[in-house]
């Protein structure tokens, strides 16, 4: 009987950059995170337990986590495989069977296992795993995928463990295909492609009748190129000088490839033509169909399992490589339709708002140990909150943005947002070059809705361990402050401006340092005063506090002044040095609240000296 699977869990120990970590799959999974989060190390752990041993290169002691692995250190992957239908262990035995698997039953909701079916929505699973060790004696590193019986079984490399095998071809059966993010394409759609050949297979053809129809084609070939009038005269003499320094007759034939199986499929190389033109190499193609090639073939062999009754679990690194973002979204839809299950990694937030939000799941490593965390645990329902359809739904891109960097600020409202992200771009198209900041590729700022940055905060407390909140000098921002302080979880970092301050405050303080920045072509057109003081004013009038437009125009402005840009790195200094928890050097004033998690920093002496 055939089986539809898919992963239900994955859980990693001691591989790559991964001390220990799990991480839940549903039948759609887009992985986000920071550089060095783990996205990579997950993709292949995944291809070392169901895939073929040669979609990852030979381990070695960098593949164990530190690179000096001892003789007791293990590589150790594990899955919970379900999806079997009927739920019932006897009508799967290639599973369930002696020398096989252990029947076990998980509670969707919860994914807690189980021995014994509690109730009959328990779903039937099996747990299966992948071990490695590094023999120090052979300085090689060695194997096995197994079944897992309990969690107690012990070391699968002892003489005193009993372990049931897993099968070759019960890991074929799982359909598990990977395309990882380094990728030679142009060759795909040929028979020198492993994949190419597997869908031929599939379908009824047979490669290899086909190579070696063609080999023995080019063996003998009905006018030899060696036989070519001009060429002739050479290659008789080049026979003559063969057989007087040999003593034998050898003769020179010239072939199109070098007549072996190799050669022939080494030879074959994907041409494309569009309309009536000569057909062109695959290579000489713009990079988007160059890489579309294995997405193409691989979906369509996805689409031939799935009609078949059979598994496809299909894994794909950064899809957004050479594809402009209408085709990513199309392929991606594409994906979620022929596949029983797709894990997809992207730093693309394009990629990453066509998933539901709950099928989006961030990454982060602390030092080894690998946090996967659902943007959401269930899917978006018609309760949602404004800020949650704004984080999840409207700003989609910007929080994905946002949440893929090391550090995130909360700010009161989308408008601080938008300033903060403005001061970022001044930094780094400071046209002197001094100004550069860690700000922008260390933090990332969240589009908050308005007067709700508590519930901002709350959302993605279960998602991000590095938040801070960014709150102004007056009174409602001292009551967010302590509202933020008091939570079950409190926020433990919180900036304040200096007193009386808002966004406004902080944007005419850096205009103040060169004023004849309001000057500028654009401020004049927009009737912007010409001191910052009155520019203060200016901005925070109900008109403008949330003019877009005149923003940018405020921001173009200050690139041009080497003084605005300073202040500006300034104070993303300050920013960038507190959420990345270092010192920010004597700049800020740091209260403890009565909380004791909860540090609440001032800017009161921070702007002195700029």
């Amino acid at each position: 009987m055939r089986e539809i699977v898919l992963i239900h869990n994955l859980g990693i120990k001691n591989f790559r950059g991964i001390r220990s970590g799990s991480i839940r799959f549903g039948d759609f999974c887009v992985l986000i995170g920071a550089n060095n989060s783990g996205k990579t190390t997950v993709i292949e752990a995944l291809a070392l337990l169901l895939g073929r041993d040669r979609l990852v290169r030979n381990l070695t002691e960098h593949d164990f986590f530190g690179s000096s692995p001892t003789a007791s250190d293990r590589i150790q992957i594990t899955a919970t495989v379900g999806g079997f239908e009927p739920n019932e262990p006897d009508r799967h035995p290639n599973w369930f069977r002696m020398g096989r698997g252990i029947p076990k039953w998980m509670d969707l909701a919860s994914r807690a296992i189980s021995p014994v079916q509690n109730s009959p929505d328990d779903k039937l699973v099996c747990q299966i795993a992948y071990c490695a060790r590094f023999d120090l004696t052979s300085l090689e590193t060695e194997a096995v995928r197994y079944f897992i019986d309990d969690e107690t079984q012990g070391d699968p490399f002892a003489e005193e463990t009993n372990i049931a095998i897993l099968p070759l071809n019960v890991v074929k059966e799982l359909g598990f295909f990977l395309v990882p993010a380094s990728r030679t394409w142009d060759r795909m759609m040929s028979f020198g492609s492993e994949l190419f050949r597997r869908v031929v297979n599939y379908v009824g053809g047979n490669p290899a009748e086909a190579v070696l129809e063609e080999r023995d084609r080019l063996r003998a070939p009905i006018t030899p190129l060696e036989e070519d009038p001009r060429l002739q005269s050479l290659v008789s003499e080049v026979n003559a000088d063969i057989a007087g320094l040999f003593g034998r007759k050898t003769e020179l034939k010239l072939r199109l490839t070098s007549t072996d199986s190799d050669g022939v499929m080494e030879a074959v190389v994907p041409h494309f033509a569009e309309e009536d033109t000569t057909p062109l190499p695959s290579r000489r193609h713009g990079n988007g169909l160059i890489s579309l090639q294995t997405l193409i073939l691989l979906m369509r062999f996805g689409s031939l399992r799935l009609a078949n009754g059979e598994s496809f679990l299909m894994a794909i690194e950064e899809p957004e490589l050479h594809i402009p973002p209408p085709q990513q979204r199309r392929l991606l839809h594409l994906m979620q339709k022929r596949a029983t299950q797709t894990i997809i990694t992207t730093h693309s937030p394009t990629v990453a708002a066509v998933p539901a939000p709950h099928q989006l799941t961030l990454l982060v490593n602390k030092s080894g140990t690998l946090e996967a965390s659902p943007l959401l645990k269930e899917p978006l329902g018609n309760e949602a909150t404004s800020p949650q359809r704004g984080l999840y739904l409207t700003d989609r891109d910007a929080t994905v943005s946002a949440i893929m960097n090391p550090a995130i600020v909360i700010p009161e409202g989308k408008t601080d947002a938008g300033w903060l992200r403005l001061l970022a771009r001044v930094c780094d198209l400071s046209a002197t070059g001094t100004t550069q900041v860690n700000f922008t590729h260390e933090v990332g700022v969240i589009p908050t809705k308005d007067a709700r940055i508590s519930e901002v905060f709350d959302y993605l407390a279960e998602v991000h361990p590095q938040i801070t909140c960014l709150v102004d000098g007056d009174e409602a921002g001292s009551n967010y402050a302590k509202a933020l302080a008091s939570h079950g979880h409190p926020c433990r970092r919180i900036f304040q401006w200096p007193t009386d301050w808002a966004m406004e405050d902080v944007i005419s303080w850096i205009v103040a340092a060169d004023e004849t920045v309001l000057a500028s072509d654009e401020l004049a057109n927009a009737n912007a005063p010409k001191t910052s003081t009155e520019f203060r004013t200016f901005l925070a009038e109900k008109p403008n506090k949330a003019d877009d437009v005149l923003h940018g125009q405020v921001a173009d402005a200050l690139i041009a002044s080497t003084a605005c840009c300073a202040r500006a790195a300034h104070i993303l200094d300050l920013l960038s040095a507190i959420a990345m928890d270092r010192d920010p050097e004597g700049k800020a004033n740091a209260t403890n609240h009565p909380n004791g998690v909860t540090t609440i920093w001032t800017f009161d002496d921070g702007f002195s000296g700029i």
